[in-house]
């Protein structure tokens, strides 16, 4: 069954945590929209990021920043 995947799960997690993450940046974000990232490499979260206050920095730009090299 699709829903069993474990592959398919797994992504459904960590989509569900950039989620959360763009709960952070509700409301404080205009005129970008509140966006959370979760870089995954090798099934391990290498980073994470949400919009800041004012939209700046994006959501991507701060993840790939605490990922440094690992992205």
């Amino acid at each position: 069954m699709a829903g069993d995947d474990p592959r398919r799960m797994e992504d459904e997690a960590h989509m569900r945590a950039a989620l959360l993450l763009a709960g952070r940046g509700l409301g404080n974000t205009w005129p970008n929209p509140a966006v959370g990232c979760v870089i995954v490499k090798d099934g391990v979260v290498v980073g994470r990021g949400w919009t800041a206050p004012g939209g700046r920095p994006h959501a991507e730009t701060e993840a790939l920043r605490r990922a440094g090299p690992a992205a």
